[in-house]
C-alpha cells in the first residue's frame, strides 16, 4: 500500500486543509502514516506568516533528506504559493507547490512521484485524529491588506462556503463524537461577503445550534465584526462559546495607521467595554504584535496601557517578522532584536496579570470542562480558561468542575459529582 505523512504548521484553517487532504489520500487508496515510519510520500502543509514558521517549514523537510530510502518530498501550501522563485531554490525537495485543491494536488503527486496505490486498497480514516475539538474552516481568502502581512498573497481572494456544505460536514463530526467545533477561516468576518444576496455568518451558527453538538466556537474575528445578532446568540444560547478573539496588534493609533489596520485603540476599547457587557463572563482573547517598525517607546507604552484597560483574559504576544513583498518590509526604523524580545516580555507579564485577574472571578465556581489532555488532566470551560484536574478522564469528557484555586496558566479543579 503507498504511504503518505502529513505534517502541518500554522493556524486552524492549515490544520482544515491537511485534514481535507488526508481524506482525499485515503479516498484514493493511500495509507496514512507517522512520518516517523518512513512514508512513500511526506508532505509539509507550510505556513509563511512569519519568517520563522517559512524556516520551520524548510527545516521540516530537510530533516528528511539523508539515506537512499527517503521520501517523495513536498512542500505545499501557504509559504510556495506567496514566494514560488524562492521555494523552488529549495534543494532536494521533489515538489514544490502552491495551494491546490486536493484532488489535484494528489494527481500532481502521483505525477511525478511515480507512486501509485494498489486498487482497492483503502482504510478507514477519524477526522481530526488525537483532537477533541474540530476545526471547520467555512471562509477562505482575505482582503485586508494589513501591512505587514502576506496571507491575501498566501490564500488569495475571498470564498465562502455554502450553508448547505457546513451543515453536512458538522453532521460527518458529530457522527465522529466531537463535542466542540471551532468555525475557522482565514478572514472569518468576512464570511459571505464575496456574494450579494449572502447567507451571514450568524445565519451558519443559528443554522449549527440547531443540531445536538454541545459547543461552537469562534476562531479570530476583527473588532467591527461583532455583530448585535451574534452577541445576543452568545448570551443567549449555552452552546455557543462565550468567548471573542479579538486581533488588536498595536494601542497606539499611530502604528495601527502603518499596520493598514482599521479602527483607533479608542473604538477597540469601548467595543470590547461593550461586549463584556453584553455577554458576562465573555472571554476576550487577543494577539499582539511589538517590534513594528518605527514603534517608539510611547507607542510601546500605549499598546500596554490599552491592553490593561480592556483586561483580556489571554494575550498572544508575537515580535514583528519582516515578509518579503510587504509594505512594511520597506518601512524605515527597523526594532533591534534585543528591543523586540525586551518588550515581548513585558506585555506576556501584563498578559499573566490580567490572565489571574480574569480567572480569579471562577473561583468556587463550576464550569463545564471539555477534557484535552490526560497528562496532566486538563482542558477548557466554554469562555477559555484552561482548568487543571487530579482526577483521570478521558480525552473529550465534558465534566462540571468546581475552580478551587489559581494555578500554572488557568485553575486548578475537581469533578462534581
Amino acid at each position: 500500500m503507498a504511504t503518505v505523512a502529513i505534517y502541518t504548521l500554522g493556524c486552524k484553517a492549515n490544520q482544515y486543509d491537511s485534514e481535507q487532504l488526508k481524506k482525499e489520500f485515503v479516498k484514493r487508496g493511500w495509507k496514512l502514516v507517522d512520518y516517523k515510519e518512513n512514508p512513500d510520500v511526506f508532505l509539509v502543509n507550510s505556513c509563511t506568516v512569519t519568517g520563522e514558521a517559512a524556516r520551520q517549514s524548510r527545516q521540516r523537510l530537510r530533516k528528511n533528506l539523508p539515506g537512499r530510502n527517503r521520501p517523495f518530498l513536498v512542500l505545499y501550501g501557504c509559504y510556495p504559493q506567496a514566494y514560488p522563485l524562492r521555494t523552488e531554490k529549495i534543494s532536494g525537495i521533489d515538489l514544490v507547490i502552491g495551494r491546490l485543491e486536493p484532488q489535484e494536488l494528489i494527481d500532481r503527486i502521483e505525477e511525478f512521484s511515480d507512486i501509485k496505490p494498489r486498487a482497492g486498497d483503502r482504510e478507514e480514516i477519524v477526522p481530526f485524529r488525537g483532537r477533541t475539538r474540530a476545526f471547520l474552516k467555512i471562509q477562505e481568502g482575505c482582503e485586508s491588506f494589513c501591512s505587514y502581512c502576506i496571507v491575501p498573497r498566501a490564500r488569495g481572494g475571498i470564498w465562502s462556503k455554502p450553508v448547505i456544505q457546513i451543515q453536512e460536514e458538522v453532521e460527518e463530526l458529530l457522527h465522529s463524537g466531537f463535542k466542540e467545533i471551532v468555525l475557522t477561516g482565514i478572514h472569518l468576518g468576512y464570511y459571505g461577503k464575496e456574494r450579494e444576496q449572502r447567507p451571514s455568518l450568524e445565519r451558519v451558527v443559528r443554522e449549527i445550534l440547531k443540531t445536538p453538538l454541545p459547543r461552537l466556537r469562534l476562531s479570530s474575528l476583527e473588532i467591527n465584526e461583532v455583530s448585535p445578532e451574534l452577541l445576543e446568540l452568545m448570551a443567549e444560547e449555552n452552546a455557543l462559546c462565550p468567548h471573542l478573539h479579538l486581533p488588536l496588534q498595536s494601542g497606539s493609533d499611530r502604528v495601527l495607521g502603518l499596520m493598514n489596520r482599521q479602527y483607533s485603540a479608542q473604538e477597540f476599547m469601548e467595543k470590547a467595554a461593550h461586549y463584556r457587557e453584553a455577554v458576562p463572563g465573555v472571554g476576550l482573547t487577543t494577539d499582539v504584535m511589538v517590534g513594528f517598525p518605527g514603534e517608539s517607546r510611547e507607542d510601546f507604552s500605549r499598546t500596554v496601557e490599552v491592553v490593561r484597560r480592556i483586561g483580556f483574559s489571554r494575550i498572544h504576544v508575537f515580535p514583528f517578522s519582516s515578509r518579503p513583498g510587504t509594505p512594511a518590509a520597506r518601512m524605515p526604523h527597523p526594532i533591534s532584536g534585543p528591543e523586540k524580545k525586551r518588550r515581548s516580555h513585558i506585555l506576556r507579564e501584563v498578559g499573566e496579570n490580567l490572565m489571574q485577574d480574569f480567572n480569579s472571578q471562577f473561583l468556587n465556581r463550576e464550569a463545564e470542562v471539555l477534557v484535552e489532555d490526560s497528562l496532566p488532566v486538563q482542558g477548557w470551560s466554554p469562555n477559555y480558561v484552561r482548568y487543571y484536574l487530579p482526577e483521570h478522564h478521558y480525552r473529550g469528557q465534558l465534566l462540571r468542575v468546581r475552580g478551587e484555586k489559581i494555578f500554572q496558566d488557568g485553575i486548578w479543579g475537581k469533578e462534581v459529582q
